[in-house]
């Protein structure tokens, strides 16, 4: 597939991100199969931490567990390469999360909330994936984390396909200039991004994530191993567990698996 750079938008990001801009490399193309794969092959030939590849559609988006991301030309796709001394690469994903909310919400001005662990949510709709995936050395320590997010600007012409049209949204409604909000929501989420990673070893963005949960005291499925339990969400604690208690009244700390809110 051949790759052609969007130079107009790459330039609008980059004069909104300011002195921000001086840390990123920045890539912004029209089409590409997906962002992460592209960011992985930069990364194995020694791309600095903060290299962003960013584009307008997607051939081949990739989702949790294996699945496909669906990724119209109305959406902002976009992966950003990290190098982290640490070895807890899992909080990535949440604080992934709470930087493209507030992303979302300051080119938007709406309200956004967050789904254990890290889907958002736009009028109780699913506007933004999340998947960040990791390469550690044989010590056990990372060489580097792509954190991937998409995120639904506009509905695509002719709305979602019938297997995700009661369950996505999009952040702006059909009309809007797509080249605009896409390099508005972009710089925003670059920047958030850079400054929670910066901030990661406190861990700054947990109570913005917090903040946004959208689980805790309701009627959740727990689905695991291919079984469904009904549970109250109670407590999200540091690590980003959750707690549930189950109708027995036992309870359980989860930290893996998926929740279906049952609205």
């Amino acid at each position: 597939m051949e790759y052609t750079v969007n130079g107009a938008v790459q330039a609008a990001i980059l004069s909104r991100l300011g002195a921000d801009a001086e840390a990123v490399r920045l890539t912004v193309f029209d089409a590409v199969t997906s962002t992460n794969d592209l960011l992985r092959k930069a990364a194995e030939q020694g791309a600095p931490e903060f290299t962003v590849i960013a584009a307008l559609r997607q051939t081949a988006g990739k989702g949790r567990q294996g699945r496909q991301f669906y990724s119209p030309p109305s959406g902002l796709y976009l992966s950003m390469l990290l190098r982290p001394e640490m070895t807890e690469t899992l909080t990535l994903t949440p604080l992934a999360a709470a930087a493209a909310a507030e992303a979302v919400e300051q080119c938007s001005g709406a309200p956004v909330q967050i789904k254990w662990v890290n889907d958002l949510l736009l009028h109780e709709r699913k506007i933004c994936g999340i998947l960040a995936e990791s390469k550690f050395s044989d010590a056990g320590t990372p060489d580097y984390v792509i954190v991937g997010i998409g995120i639904n600007l506009i509905e695509p012409e002719g709305g979602f396909p019938p297997e995700l049209a009661e369950i996505a949204g999009a952040v702006f409604p059909a009309g809007a200039d797509l080249h605009a909000v896409f390099a508005d929501c972009a710089a925003g989420l670059i920047s958030a991004l850079m400054r929670e990673y910066r901030y990661l070893p406190v861990r700054h963005y947990l109570d913005a994530y917090r903040e946004r949960l959208c689980v805790l005291n309701r009627q959740v499925t727990v689905c695991e191993n291919g079984t469904e339990r009904q549970a109250l969400a109670l407590a999200v604690d540091d690590d980003l567990r959750l707690l549930v208690r189950y109708p027995n009244g036992s309870e359980q700390w989860r930290a893996t698996g998926e929740i279906r809110i049952r609205l």
